[in-house]
């Protein structure tokens, strides 16, 4: 385990999904990097990870998370969000938490965590991938 991360930290999460632009991304995870997206969808490689989210962001396009809490442990950092975004069923806010393994100051894995259904029923929307 690392002592000390450089590199994706949960302010740089909140920077990046407060105005969220798909150009930095390959920067931000490893090439081997693994996405586990609610519902048992599994994102492998850095090509299928960014194409989720670049989906989720084309799908609501003016989403972004406001960070409530965040905090590193050597390699491994959470951050506790709440997504406002518009679906088809108007404006909404929808609580979630990320669970992430940073090798090299790039994300390697993360488990996005938030409720499918309540998504679904507020946006008017599955999730994209």
């Amino acid at each position: 385990m690392t002592d000390t991360v450089t590199g994706w930290t949960p302010e740089l999460f909140a920077q990046f999904w407060a105005a969220p632009d798909p150009a930095p991304l390959p920067g931000f995870v490893t090439e081997d990097v693994v996405g586990h997206w609610p519902g048992n969808r599994k994102m492998r490689g850095a090509d299928d990870y960014i194409k989720a989210l670049v989906d989720l962001m084309a799908l609501l396009p003016d989403i972004h998370l406001e960070v409530h809490a965040g905090a590193m442990n050597g390699e491994f950092g959470f951050v506790r969000w709440v997504m406002h975004a518009t679906g088809s069923n108007g404006p909404f806010q929808l609580d979630g938490a990320d669970c992430i393994t940073v090798r090299d100051g790039q994300v390697r894995e993360n488990y996005i965590n938030f409720d499918t259904a309540e998504f679904r029923r507020l946006s008017g929307h599955d999730l994209p991938f």
